[in-house]
């Protein structure tokens, strides 16, 4: 008989053969254990046999053809702890010689429903079970028909579980997934489950496969070594591209070992399906080591210098995007770092930087249009829409706006206010800048009023909203709140307050946050995620109201699961691997542009550590320490040039968007660089502008480093001393914070590292500080 989840959950399983503890796991997960063996013709399967665990059974014979076969062997162990599950080990020994073939091991759900939520981290989100359009690169929202507020959400033809009748299956390969692992959350039998696998074994990268039967009542979660995409693969927008994956000749004797830990676990909500992930995504992997070589301060440095001498645009005056002569490198707003950059260099830079960022602010308000949005791009003197068109030379500018960069704006505008301030400039806020962001703030006020949403395309010029329906410009919400507190006027904290309450409803709550970059339609994307945790970690800072932290904390594991858990391993001889790049705390930009990249687009990440202040919990810490410190290993510099795909070493301060882990751009570009200045630099300047490199609790013995020095702490003659080693070859110049638990609860606000203390240590120094309690 089935037991019911809540039955399970008290169910004495430490008094029980841990056989029968797999057992119960997978009758709770609604589950059965299958192998199956593959035959191949290139990506075309060619033949199949499959076999059931037999659990009272220590191995298991799968024939794979007349005359060879494979002796499974299976075991398992208890995972122990607060989300207690299973780690299983399974074993395929050849016997004969199979020519293409693959192993396959399954988890068979005959207790299934198409309301099932099914994840693939950073890969797959609600099943991508959205309505898709198929549309070459880059899929803009101009070259489709529907319009209005009301859209459907739409997504391109990536892979994904079918929206209507039919065949519905997708297939992805391990370094798809920001974990290699598949989530499931069954709303109607309020259960969850976990399985998660290692990204490779002995004969190449593993693959992933979810398969529903046609009628929905039932689905294969699979798990293939080596990894074999049937017939085709995604590539570039479209899951049409001939798959180039291919079967292993086995010999006798040959093994392939597998490994795999499962969690069921009763669930009454996405979220918690993301609670339970954030609490073990690592627990078969294990902590990831990270890289070591440039303190934050070093890379800093390096990009000021970069900044100032290949991205200042003197003809129009302002800090460009890129530094190749081409529309989009050009001028951008939010997003891929307009208005970003010129922030964290006014917060951090010398007296130049200074200057042009306040230029940068002047250039800004130049493009504000009558309903107080910006034209998102400029180039050679002429303002532009987000369209994507390829011809800058067309005589009427473009009107369609990604929302998103409005909003990146109008967060960022308060917070160069506050950083005049932090920097002792002693000069008042320019007019000009005051109105214009007042006129922008009024836009989505505006917006609000009229839509009840902020959508993810407006028109420039009117504010009539083009498209609708995403998360897009969840940004709004915190910059609405912001500015709100900075003028002290409740008109925009009341409307961000509601904007947040819709937002949450709408997007956290059901799991999937959507269209934050402009060229993905609606893709599930990280960068809304981390949006709406920005924007939920001000409205806690700004009203202080308690659901507000708990919904950034909903939101903020959410925007984990795109945050890469381990280190991939990059092919031999590929740019990556020769460098030594570590992938751990890199984050995937969405379901469409399968690559990682070195940080959030495009945020400093810092709203993980006021969370953390705000809660306690160190797993905020943690993920904020990976993404930060990775940082810096992706930066080119004269003595680690970074090559770039055209065989090129890359000039120093550039930082490629790409962590390429997926083939989605090919096989031969796993590992590779795009050769071009990207946002990601922006992700890097804002951390140092924004995040300490040492925090300290000293009355509770709390030390935390994510800058790229060692540190301990001891106590002598009854005061707390900290330690700070330098084991670089470079200067660094560490921001050091500390405060007693008992302040932590309070808020920091904007620019707070204005007033942290800066730590000086010489290359493979050592220096002591006395702290005070």
């Amino acid at each position: 008989m089935e037991r019911k989840p809540e039955e399970l959950r008290d169910y004495p399983l430490e008094k029980r053969g841990m056989q029968m503890k797999l057992e119960l796991l997978l009758e709770a997960a609604g589950a059965k254990l299958a192998f199956s063996s593959h035959t191949f013709e290139a990506a075309k399967p060619m033949g199949e046999c499959h076999t059931d665990w037999a659990a009272a059974e220590k191995k298991t014979f799968l024939a794979a053809g007349e005359a060879a076969g494979w002796e499974i062997s299976l075991s398992y162990a208890a995972v122990n702890g607060e989300n207690p599950g299973a780690e299983i080990e399974v074993e395929w020994l050849h016997r004969g010689e199979s020519a293409q073939a693959a192993a396959e091991v399954r988890f068979e759900f005959a207790a299934w429903t198409p309301s099932t939520y099914v994840l693939v981290p950073g890969a797959v989100y609600k099943g991508n079970r959205f309505e898709a359009r198929k549309l070459s690169y880059p899929p803009c929202w101009t070259r489709l028909p529907e319009r209005g507020p009301e859209v459907p959400a739409l997504i391109t033809d990536v892979p994904r579980l079918a929206y209507g009748d039919g065949p519905s299956a997708f297939h992805l390969l391990a370094g798809d997934a920001a974990t290699p692992a598949v989530g499931l959350y069954d709303p109607v039998r309020r259960q969850g489950c976990l399985i998660f696998t290692r990204q490779r074994t002995e004969f190449g990268e593993t693959s992933i496969h979810v398969a529903e039967a046609e009628d929905r009542s039932s689905a294969v979660v699979a798990f293939r070594a080596p990894g074999v995409r049937p017939l085709t693969k995604y590539d570039m927008c479209t899951t049409e591209e001939p798959s180039m994956d291919r079967g292993a000749d086995f010999r006798e004797g040959d093994k392939i070992h597998m490994s795999f830990q499962a969690y069921s676990f009763p669930c009454s909500s996405v979220g918690g399906l993301f609670g339970v992930l954030t609490q073990v995504r690592r627990s078969l992997t294990g902590t990831p080591e990270l890289s070591w070589g440039l303190p934050f301060s070093a890379a800093w440095e390096i990009q000021e210098k970069k900044y100032n001498e290949m991205n200042w645009n003197r003809a129009y005056g302002y800090y460009a995007v890129g530094t190749v002569d081409m529309k989009h490198q050009d001028w951008q707003l939010g997003w891929v770092g307009g208005g970003m950059s010129s922030y964290a260099l006014l917060l951090e830079g010398g007296e130049e930087s200074v200057r042009r960022a306040r230029r940068t602010v002047d250039f800004i308000f130049s493009g504000q249009t009558a309903a107080g949005f910006f034209s998102g791009v400029f180039y050679n003197g002429r303002w532009y829409g987000d369209e994507f068109n390829d011809d800058p030379a067309r005589d009427a500018p473009e009107q369609w706006h990604i929302v998103r960069k409005s909003a990146d704006a109008l967060y960022f505008l308060v917070k160069h206010f506050i950083a005049l301030n932090k920097r002792g400039l002693n000069e008042p806020v320019p007019e000009q800048w005051l109105t214009g962001t007042r006129r922008l703030a009024d836009g989505f006020l505006r917006l609000w009023s009229r839509y009840g949403q902020f959508g993810q395309w407006v028109h420039a010029g009117t504010g009539e909203m083009l498209a609708g329906g995403s998360a897009g410009g969840a940004m709004a919400i915190g910059g609405l709140a912001l500015y709100g507190r900075y003028l002290d006027e409740e008109v925009y904290l009341t409307a961000a307050c509601a904007a947040g309450d819709y937002y949450y409803r709408r997007y956290t709550l059901e799991g999937v946050t959507t269209g934050g970059p402009g060229e993905i339609l609606q893709c599930p994307d990280s960068e809304s995620a981390f949006a709406l945790l920005e924007s939920f970690v001000v409205l806690y800072e700004t009203t202080g109201e308690a659901k507000w932290l708990e919904r950034a904390e909903e939101a903020a594991q959410q925007a984990l699961t795109w945050c890469v858990s381990y280190n991939f391993a990059f092919p031999e001889g590929s740019t990556f691997q020769r460098l030594g790049m570590l992938t751990a705390g890199s984050v995937i930009a969405n379901v469409q542009n399968k690559h990682s990249a070195p940080g959030i687009c495009t945020l400093s990440g810092d709203s993980l550590f006021r969370l953390f202040r705000a809660t306690g919990n160190l797993l905020y810490l943690e993920q904020l320490r990976e993404t930060a410190h990775q940082l810096t290993q992706y930066l080119s510099r004269h003595d680690r040039p970074v090559r770039g795909w055209d065989g090129l070493d890359m000039p120093p301060g550039y930082m490629s968007e790409r962590v390429n882990m997926s083939d989605w751009e090919g096989e031969e570009r796993v590992g590779e660089a795009l050769p071009l200045s990207c946002w990601c630099e922006v992700s890097s300047m804002l951390t140092y502008a924004e995040v300490p490199g040492i925090y300290v609790q000293p009355d509770k013995g709390l030390l935390w480093a994510a800058d790229h020095v060692e540190c301990s702490l001891q106590e002598e003659e009854g005061k707390p001393v900290l330690t700070v080693a330098n084991p670089t070859d470079y200067p660094a110049v560490v921001k050091l914070f500390v405060e007693l638990s008992t302040a932590a609860g309070l808020p920091l606000g904007p620019c707070a590292s204005a007033d942290w203390p800066r730590l000086r240590v010489a290359p493979g120094g050592v220096r002591k500080i006395s702290l005070a309690l």
